[in-house]
């Protein structure tokens, strides 16, 4: 009796064991479902994660969902075993598997019937022992139906996508009135929201619902509507149809006060997007995809934006990785699905909107990596990295001070002149405890400046010929990151030091940083979740982020009238709440 369920755990293992998933944020998971041999999906089975060391065993303890799912957390490379059990069902045990850092493990485990053993056949009645054992080891009501069996809906959805749904609110303070470059991301002094909301069509499909919306010295909007198609674990397509509006200022323009510029009529954005992942085996992993982008404020623009990320792992410990992007993730641009998917609300297109001046443009990043796993808790990869900029370019922010009058505030755009660069990365990583991760990163990069002794008579002169006074030269930069992991609380408290050789105005390696920091300075996140009420369907978690504590990249130029201050990252307190629910 135990050797067929064995038999059907081991195919299992067997087939699933090669679909190693290199998806960013599953770092050495294991992933699976526990249904009934029907294939009725198992709540609350007890799944021990069980991993050989040198001096015996360790091992953690999680249930499986309503569906039947379960997920562990990040796990500590190493060779592990599986042993499952629920209540009115055969406990098992599979083979010992090896779980390696970057890639998960999916399993399928269907357990046997304890009732079959004594009776094989149901009673129309519902008085067998096999249906009054099933009814109540399956916490439903024994006379319900008289085969015991869960409604056929129930069934077909097993392993279906699953309601669920992302949401974060959070608000800025900014910390003085100085100019800034702008980021396209959310308002630092108003209230910013994303939400993400999927709905299951069926086994294989789902409709991904997702929107941010920002109110602050401007307002703008935009939703996203998503088809995802997932035929299986390999294979992953997407279609999505986005609608948005920005009217006032630009989001990140809260430096420039309404006196100094009209208001425009606002802009509606419109983009599609296709783009799709497929693995082969365990060797190559390839996501692709193009974006349209069109804009109108009194004109239409049109922008394409291509991308590809192919991930190929030759040898064990050895991964190469090749990419082009336009879209930018960023900590404020994103959401984490209860699955531990992660939803991008980002745009390709880098609008900039003060006054009546609207502008946009495009990015390009690609970048081509090596990295090598050095033992199971350390890590080095080695980068090299180029963007490209279409379009006026990345916008700086210059207030001009003269005394006696009120201070103004200026945009000048840097574009592909002043803004397109390349460099290196060097980043090391290593694990210390389960609950203690460190990493420091080495960039040797390209970035503009002002040069010392080419100060600009006035903000006009700098405005008509940027490049007479910002010289693209290679700066060193080094950061430094601790990520804790409060056992007792859960608490999350991650902090990142940044070092730079000069004061550079535009960020070495944009692309890299999701948390907007780009100069010298010390940041901290902390992010607390709130315990789970009974029978809550979610979860909260309170966020606090401190951005360039010390240093805000601050340049002070005097001028013959007065001086000119170039503020590259002001330092913010962003704080709010996110929540998962599923």
């Amino acid at each position: 009796m135990k050797s067929l369920s064995h038999t059907m755990l081991l195919l299992g293992i067997l087939v699933c064991a090669p679909a190693l998933a290199t998806a960013a944020g599953d770092k050495g998971r294991i992933t699976g479902s526990v249904t009934s041999l029907e294939g009725h999906p198992l709540r609350d089975a007890v799944v021990r994660i069980v991993r050989e060391v040198e001096e015996g065993e360790l091992f953690t303890l999680i249930r499986s969902d309503s569906r039947g799912f379960f997920q562990s957390a990040h796990l500590t490379p190493g060779i592990y075993h599986l042993q499952i059990s629920r209540q009115g069902y055969e406990p098992v045990a599979t083979a010992r598997f090896a779980v390696d850092e970057d890639r998960s493990i999916a399993l399928e485990i269907a357990l046997r019937e304890w009732v079959r053993a004594i009776s094989r056949e149901d009673d129309a009645r519902n008085w067998s022992p096999g249906t009054v054992l099933r009814g109540t080891s399956q916490g439903r009501l024994i006379f319900r139906s008289a085969s015991g069996s869960l409604p056929e809906s129930a069934a077909a959805d097993a392993e279906s996508f699953t309601r669920s749904g992302a949401m974060s609110i959070a608000s800025g303070a900014p910390a003085g009135s100085r100019g800034f470059l702008l980021r396209p991301h959310a308002s630092q002094s108003g209230v910013s929201s994303n939400f993400a909301l999927t709905e299951p069509l069926g086994s294989r499909s789902r409709i991904i619902l997702s929107g941010q919306m920002d109110i602050g010295d401007g307002s703008f909007w935009r939703m996203r509507n998503t088809y995802q198609h997932r035929p299986d674990g390999d294979h992953d397509y997407r279609a999505s149809v986005g609608y948005g509006r920005i009217a006032g200022h630009y989001p990140c323009s809260g430096s420039i006060s309404s006196n100094d510029v009209s208001a425009p009529s606002g802009l509606e954005t419109f983009d599609f997007s296709v783009e799709g992942s497929t693995r082969f085996l365990d060797l190559i992993a390839v996501r692709y995809g193009i974006d349209y982008t069109r804009l109108y404020s009194g004109k239409d623009s049109h922008f394409l934006h291509p991308s590809i990320e192919i991930l190929l792992t030759p040898a064990e410990g050895w991964s190469l990785r090749t990419s082009l992007a336009s879209r930018r993730p960023s900590a404020t641009n994103t959401l984490v699905l209860p699955e531990g998917e992660t939803i991008d609300l980002s745009e390709p297109t880098l609008i900039t909107m003060v006054g009546d001046r609207l502008s946009m443009s495009q990015i390009r990043h690609s970048e081509f990596a090596a990295r090598k796993t050095v033992t199971a808790d350390t890590a080095v990869e080695i980068a090299l990295y180029n963007d490209y900029v279409r379009g006026p370019g990345l916008p700086l922010m210059v207030t001009e001070i003269v005394p006696g009058a009120a201070a103004r505030k200026h945009l000048i755009e840097m574009n592909e002149e002043h803004s397109s660069q390349r460099g290196v990365r060097v980043t090391l990583d290593h694990k210390v405890l389960e609950s203690l991760r460190g990493s420091i990163a080495y960039i040797y990069g390209e970035a503009r400046g002002i040069a010392d002794g080419d100060t600009p008579e006035s903000v006009v002169f700098l405005s008509k010929d940027p490049a007479a006074f910002l010289r693209q030269r290679f700066e060193h930069s080094l950061t430094g990151r601790i990520d804790v992991t409060v056992p007792l609380t859960l608490t999350g408290v991650m902090t990142t030091v940044r070092w730079d050789s000069g004061n550079p105005l535009t960020a070495l390696d944009w692309f890299s940083d999701r948390m907007d920091i780009g100069t010298r300075s010390v940041n901290f996140e902390i992010r607390q979740p709130v315990p789970r009420l009974p029978g809550s369907p979610g979860r909260w978690e309170i966020l606090l982020d401190f951005r360039n504590v010390l240093n805000q990249g601050i340049k002070v130029l005097p001028t013959e009238q007065g001086e000119l201050v170039l503020n590259r990252n002001p330092r913010s307190l962003r704080y709010g709440l996110n929540y998962r629910f599923n």
